[in-house]
């Protein structure tokens, strides 16, 4: 008797992790896997892929979403990496978009980056872990 293949676990509802999901964000499309939308939990794509959240579909059938793409861009890099590249993307416009999606994560990130010790949120995102700690300290006292 041969041995069962293995199986990728997910969620009901969810879907397999390894599924592709089409977005049209805006008018542009982004492409990338559901287990990267979704590793956040009661995030906006975690409500949308699991059919709390009702879809709109484009012409192509991908999931509409009408938010600005060029936001978007650094978002789903964050996703995918759990790191972030700013560039080209104003700090306040890339917090609003992750309290839109409910990416608490990178909200806390952005949020801990804009604290007022002095330093840009761009610096603050490539400094070291010490210097990070030492701005914290400084905008909590």
């Amino acid at each position: 008797m041969a041995a069962a293949a293995p199986t990728a676990e997910w969620f009901p509802g969810l879907g397999p992790p390894g599924e592709v999901i089409h977005l049209n964000v805006g008018g542009k499309r982004f492409s990338t896997s559901r287990q990267t939308l979704t590793w956040i939990p009661d995030s906006f794509f975690s409500s949308l892929l699991s059919g709390r959240i009702s879809t709109l579909k484009d012409e192509t059938g991908a999931i509409f979403i009408d938010r600005d793409p060029t936001v978007f861009a650094p978002i789903l890099n964050f996703l995918r990496t759990k790191e972030l590249d700013p560039r080209g993307v104003h700090g306040s416009s890339l917090l609003h978009e992750a309290q839109f999606y409910g990416l608490t994560p990178l909200v806390l990130l952005l949020q801990f980056a804009a604290c007022s010790c002095g330093k840009s949120w761009t610096v603050l995102l490539v400094e070291t872990f010490s210097s990070m700690v030492t701005c914290l300290h400084q905008c909590f006292r």
